[in-house]
């Protein structure tokens, strides 16, 4: 046989065969979708590669200074200001990604510091409870310190991230805009 034997079809389609060895036409697939093997017996179907998708992500930056961070209290940073949020996911300085995976999860901040022994903190709690944390030393005399922190953490379903602050003495987290950011994303496996 030869090509021009063949009947016309559509720009696209694959040739393949059902169960019973007849010629079939597998569906033209969308940009960025794989031809996945059905099994024995049914024709092969063009998907999404699951893997293939990083999302929900987001980014968050505090909007002015957050003060009145009390001696060795983990204080929730609040404030936030959405840079990016793909699925809607992020609210009230919360990241609920709602789809199960692992997941990168940053955070950043200048935190006062008034001596060397005050040990800033920022740490990044899932449910409720601490996952990461950077402690950092200030050298000397009171000053800002910057610090960040990042996690690679398992999510399921209705898991959900936040970022607290804290120091041995009163301290503030300050921020013009820049400083102080909360961001995350799916990670592709």
């Amino acid at each position: 046989t030869t090509l021009a034997k063949m009947a016309s079809g559509t720009d696209g389609n694959i040739i393949s065969y059902d169960a019973s060895g007849n010629p079939v036409a597998v569906a033209t697939g969308n940009d960025g979708q794989v031809l996945t093997s059905a099994g024995a017996g049914a024709p092969p179907v063009f998907e999404t590669p699951a893997s293939a998708v990083n999302t929900p992500t987001f980014n968050a930056y505090k909007q002015g200074d957050q003060g009145g961070i009390q001696p060795n209290t983990a204080t929730k940073v609040t404030g936030w200001t959405e840079i990016n949020d793909s699925d809607g996911k992020f609210a009230s300085g919360r990241f609920t990604p709602t789809v199960a995976g692992q997941y990168f999860i940053y955070a950043s901040a200048w935190v006062t510091a008034n001596s060397d022994v005050d040990n800033p903190q920022i740490m990044i709690y899932k449910n409720g409870s601490d996952v990461q944390a950077i402690t950092f030393k200030v050298p000397g005399a009171a000053r800002n310190i910057p610090g960040q922190t990042v996690a690679i953490v398992t999510s399921d379903t209705n898991d959900y991230f936040e970022v607290f602050v804290q120091s041995a003495a009163t301290a503030t987290a300050y921020s013009s805009g820049d400083e102080v950011r909360f961001g995350g994303f799916k990670i592709i496996t």
